[in-house]
């Protein structure tokens, strides 16, 4: 559905977000030399997708990278010193800082996670979350979640439907002492209730999109309606909706009147932003948006020399080019 909207993203905006992802990756590789001793042979063996890969640190620690998410989080938390990396067991501590005086413990937060741009980059710091009740659709390994919590949401509804991920977000809310604050749903987010089917052995990661596998578990798909009848959600609530895609059916296609009950969204939209900004807009939101990002063009021009299994996952839903920012919009009083 992603690659059908044409009218999401002008063509002007197409080439600047391609001139952005050029920035951002010069700016990456610069990182990845300051990172890494062999940074040459890590990003070689990354753009085959030939991990696990033997990396060696500027110190001259030898440790071992899974994901492309790791090189990227390790290259990003080497310009502060609050983070420690426990590459053998896939553990990521957040030392605590002056706003939230909390060491955070992450499970999968090296190989999984977006915690580079949640934490390093502050994606959220101005989302109003502050004794607010938070619907989180896209829950991932329950980063966004503890974010929230540590900043001072007061109830936290996370709904994530990859196994993997929901097995390590509970790990995670578990290890932070956050059980009484945040609850998982173990399902899909869409505008219509139903189920699909996801391989419960899938690894999962922030650029999964909710495909339906042929066989696998089946996972419920719940709707905005849903969630606010059976976890009693506060009217002027906050939502934030970051799944891969499920925004669009999500926003475009839920009653007025269901997406009205939060005061405050964000949204990360990964296909452009126009009918998104416009429906917003159309039922009462002031509405913003960052300027889109291409994202995964480097993995859609190599995964074309990849030898690829057709039935494996990744042969079947494969890279694509998105443009890629955020919504904020806030309701008109």
């Amino acid at each position: 559905k992603m690659n059908k909207r044409a009218n999401d993203i002008s063509l002007c905006e197409k080439i600047f977000s391609h001139f952005r992802y050029w920035r951002d990756f010069t700016v990456m590789l610069f990182y990845l030399k300051k990172t890494f001793k062999n940074s040459g042979h890590v990003l070689s063996r990354a753009f085959k997708n030939d991990f696990p890969i033997d990396a060696i640190l500027r110190n001259g620690k030898k440790v071992k990278i899974r994901t492309f998410n790791a090189i990227y989080f390790i290259s990003q938390a080497q310009k502060i010193q609050n983070i420690d990396f426990d590459f053998n067991n896939d553990i990521v501590t957040i030392q605590p800082d002056e706003k939230t005086n909390q060491k955070i413990i992450f499970y999968g937060g090296l190989d999984n996670g977006d915690l580079a741009n949640i934490f390093l980059k502050k994606d959220y710091d101005t989302f109003k979350i502050k004794d607010n009740t938070v619907v989180d659709i896209g829950a991932n390994i329950g980063d966004t979640a503890i974010f929230f919590a540590c900043n001072g949401a007061k109830r936290i509804i996370g709904v994530e439907p990859f196994h993997k991920n929901f097995e390590i977000a509970e790990k995670n809310i578990n290890a932070n002492k956050l059980t009484d604050t945040i609850q998982l749903i173990k399902a899909g987010c869409g505008s219509k209730t139903g189920s699909v089917k996801i391989d419960p052995d899938y690894n999962s990661s922030i650029e999964s999109v909710l495909n339906d596998f042929n066989e696998g578990e089946d996972v419920p798909i719940v709707t905005l309606q849903d969630i606010i009848e059976k976890y009693s959600i506060p009217m002027n609530s906050v939502l934030k909706i970051d799944c891969e895609g499920c925004e669009y059916d999500i926003i475009e296609n839920t009653p007025s009147d269901i997406i009205s009950h939060f005061n405050h969204i964000q949204i990360e939209y990964h296909a452009g932003y126009r009918n998104l900004k416009r429906k917003l807009e159309s039922i009462g939101y002031n509405v913003t948006t960052t300027e889109p990002h291409a994202t995964d063009v480097v993995n859609s021009f190599f995964s074309k020399f990849r030898q690829t299994d057709s039935n494996s996952v990744k042969g079947k839903f494969g890279h694509k080019i998105g443009y890629t920012g955020f919504i904020f919009a806030t309701k008109n009083n």
